[in-house]
C-alpha cells in the first residue's frame, strides 16, 4: 500500500512539470510513455550496438513504476505514418515524433567507435512539453557492453526523475506561497541539472514574489542565456527592470520580447503601460511609436501615445522646477511632448468624435495653455464643447484659457456654466471669486463668494481667506492700510465664517485701522483729530474682538490697546482745545 501511495505521489508531482495532457496520458496507461529509438551511429559506426543497447534500455524501463518505454514495434508503426523508418530517427526527429504521439519524454543517444573497439556514447533526456534537455555525461564502454551502456543511461534517467520531482514539488510549494520550501526544492533540482530552464524561471518567479528583485533578475538572465527567446522571462525581466528604475534595461528586454510579437498591438500597449506605470512614460512612447509606424490608423495606439506624451511633458516640467523658485517658460522638451500629445489626441477626436474621453479633450486644451497658445486653447474648447456641451470639466478648462487671455467676464460666464451643470463643483465659485479679487473687483467677489459660503461652511472659510490673503499681501504688507481695511471689511461680510477666522480678520482690520490712524494724526490738528478719533476707537473695538489670535503672532494686545487708548485721549484733548466736540 505504501508503495502504491509513493508511486501516486510521484505521478502527481511529475504531472505538474509535464502538464495536464501528459498526466492524462500517464493515467490512461498507468505510466508516462518514453520514446527510446535506436541509438544513432555516427562517423561510420556499426548500427548493431545502437539497436541492442536501446533494446536493453527499453527493457530496464519496463520495471519502472512511473514510466514505460514505447516498444520497438510501436515505434516502427508510428514512424510509418510519417513515411519514415526507425533508423531515420536522429534526436531532432525523435523529439518531433514524441510531440506528435504525445510522449512526454524522449531519450536520444548517439555514439562513435574508436580504434580500440570502444564506443563513446552521448545521450540526453528530453522533456518534450518544456522543450528542455537533461544532459548525461558522455561515457565510454566496449562495443560488446550494450547492457552496461543501457545501465549507465538508465541510472542517469533516475537522476532526471529526481530532478523532475524536485522541480514539481518546488512548483507546488510556490503555488501555496511557501517560498522558502519552494526555493529549497528548486535548488535541489538545479543541483542535478543547473541549466534546467523551467526550474531557473520558476526560481526567478519565487524570488520576484519574495521581492528579491536583484536576485530574481540575475536568475532570469541565466534563463535567457540558455533560451534567448523565453517570452515569459523577457516579460518578467522587463517588468522588474522597469519597477527598479532600470529604464534602459527594461526597454531592452521589452524590445527583445516585441521582436517575437512585432504586430501584436495589445501586447505592445500592455508593455508600454507597464513602463509608464513604472515612471517611464518616455520609454512607453517609444514602444507605441514603433507600433504606429506599423499601423498608423490604430486609434487605440494613438490614444495611449497621447496619454504617455502628456505624462512625459508633466514629468519633464516637474524636473525642470526642482530647486528653482520659478521654473519660467516650459523647456523645449516639455513643449515637444505637449505637441505630440495634441497631435495624438486630435487623431482620436477625429475618429471618435462625441465618444472621445473627456479627459483626453481636456488634455488637448491644457497642453495648448501650457504652450502659451491661448487662442488655440479657446478655439479647441469651443470646438469640443459642440460635441460635449454638458461636460463641466471642459467648461472649466475653457474658463482658464479665457481668464489667461484677459477675458475675465467671459471666464466668469464659463464658470457659471460649470456651476449650472454641477452645482456641487468644488472650486468653480472660489475660482470666480479669486479672479475677481485679483482684478480688484472686491464687491463682485463678495457677491459670488457669499452665495457659496452660505451653503458650505468649509468653503466659507476658503472664501474668507482668499480675500484676507489679498488684503494682507497687497495692503498691510505694502503699508497701504486703506486697501487692507477695505479688503478685510469685505471679507467679514461673508456668512458662515468660523470664529477663529473672524478673530484673525478683526485683529488685522483693527491693527490696519490703528496704523492708518497713526499716520493720519501726525499733524495733530483739529481736523486730523476729528478724522482719526473714530478710527482709533473702531480699532480699539476690533482689537478687543480678536480673541486669542494676537498671541499667535507675538503681539502684546494689552500694550497695543493701551497705545490706542493713549491716541484716543490725545485726539480728545486736541478736539477740546480747539473748541470742538
Amino acid at each position: 500500500m505504501l508503495g502504491r501511495l509513493k508511486n501516486t505521489l510521484i505521478l502527481a508531482a511529475v504531472a505538474m512539470v509535464f502538464g495536464p495532457a501528459a498526466f492524462a496520458e500517464a493515467q490512461d496507461g498507468g505510466r508516462f510513455r518514453v520514446l527510446v529509438p535506436y541509438f544513432e551511429p555516427l562517423e561510420g559506426a556499426r548500427d548493431n550496438f545502437g539497436k541492442d543497447a536501446s533494446k536493453e534500455l527499453r527493457e530496464l524501463m519496463d520495471g519502472l513504476a512511473t514510466h514505460r518505454a514505447i516498444s520497438e514495434g510501436d515505434i516502427k508503426n508510428e514512424v510509418k505514418n510519417f513515411n519514415m523508418k526507425i533508423e531515420d530517427l536522429d534526436c531532432i526527429r525523435t523529439r518531433q515524433l514524441a510531440s506528435q504521439i504525445d510522449a512526454p519524454v524522449a531519450i536520444c543517444a548517439s555514439y562513435t567507435e574508436q580504434a580500440n573497439q570502444n564506443v563513446v556514447v552521448n545521450a540526453e533526456v528530453w522533456n518534450i512539453q518544456a522543450s528542455e534537455s537533461f544532459d548525461i555525461e558522455p561515457f565510454t564502454v566496449h562495443r560488446d557492453q550494450k547492457e552496461e551502456a543501457a545501465q549507465r543511461i538508465f541510472q542517469s534517467f533516475d537522476r532526471y526523475n529526481t530532478q523532475v520531482r524536485s522541480a514539481a514539488i518546488c512548483a507546488d510549494y510556490a503555488a501555496s506561497q511557501q517560498w522558502d520550501n519552494a526555493l529549497r526544492n528548486c535548488d535541489e533540482a538545479l543541483t542535478i541539472n543547473p541549466n534546467a530552464v523551467s526550474v531557473l524561471f520558476q526560481r526567478a518567479r519565487i524570488l520576484f514574489e519574495m521581492e528579491n528583485h536583484p536576485e530574481a533578475l540575475s536568475e532570469l538572465q541565466k534563463v535567457l542565456e540558455n533560451d534567448p527567446f523565453h517570452e515569459d522571462a523577457l516579460q518578467l525581466a522587463g517588468y522588474i527592470a522597469a519597477t527598479t528604475n532600470q529604464n534602459d534595461l527594461a526597454r531592452d528586454y521589452y524590445s527583445q520580447y516585441l521582436e517575437l510579437q512585432p504586430g501584436d498591438a495589445a501586447i505592445r500597449m500592455r508593455i508600454a503601460y507597464e513602463l509608464a506605470q513604472a515612471g517611464d512614460p518616455i520609454g512607453a512612447m517609444q514602444f507605441i511609436k514603433v507600433g504606429l509606424d506599423v499601423d498608423s490608423e490604430n486609434v487605440d495606439l494613438w490614444e495611449q501615445y497621447g496619454g504617455f506624451a502628456f505624462a512625459a511633458a508633466l514629468q519633464v516640467q516637474e524636473g525642470q522646477a526642482v530647486g528653482t523658485e520659478d521654473s519660467g517658460p516650459i523647456s523645449p522638451a516639455a513643449a515637444e511632448y505637449y505637441r505630440e500629445a495634441i497631435t495624438a489626441y486630435e487623431k482620436v477626436f477625429e475618429e471618435r468624435g462625441a465618444d472621445t474621453r473627456v479627459s483626453q479633450l481636456r488634455n488637448i486644451i491644457s497642453a495648448y495653455i501650457q504652450l502659451g497658445d491661448l487662442s488655440a486653447a479657446i478655439a479647441t474648447s469651443e470646438r469640443v464643447l459642440e460635441t460635449h456641451p454638458q461636460e463641466d470639466a471642459l467648461w472649466s478648462v475653457y474658463a482658464d484659457a479665457l481668464q489667461r487671455s484677459d477675458r475675465l467676464d467671459d471666464a466668469i460666464t464659463a464658470l457659471d456654466r460649470v456651476r449650472e451643470i454641477n452645482p456641487e463643483h468644488p472650486s468653480a465659485a472660489l475660482r470666480q471669486g479669486n479672479w475677481l479679487i485679483q482684478a480688484g473687483r472686491i464687491p463682485d467677489a463678495v457677491t459670488i463668494l457669499s452665495k457659496v459660503a452660505q451653503g458650505n461652511p468649509q468653503q466659507a472659510e476658503q472664501a474668507g481667506r482668499l480675500i484676507f490673503n489679498e488684503a494682507y499681501q497687497n495692503g498691510y504688507q505694502q503699508n497701504n492700510y486703506a486697501y487692507a481695511v477695505q479688503g478685510l471689511s469685505a471679507a467679514k461680510q461673508l456668512p458662515n465664517l468660523p470664529a477663529a477666522l473672524v478673530n484673525q480678520l478683526n485683529f488685522w482690520h483693527g491693527f490696519s485701522l490703528y496704523q492708518q490712524a497713526v499716520q493720519e494724526q501726525e499733524p495733530q490738528t483739529l481736523q486730523t483729530a476729528r478724522a482719526t478719533l473714530p478710527k482709533f476707537q473702531e480699532a480699539q473695538r476690533l482689537l478687543n474682538q480678536s480673541g486669542e489670535y494676537p498671541a499667535s503672532v507675538n503681539v502684546n494686545l494689552s500694550q497695543l490697546l493701551e497705545n490706542a487708548n493713549t491716541y484716543i485721549e490725545i485726539q480728545d484733548a486736541i478736539i477740546k482745545r480747539g473748541g470742538g466736540m
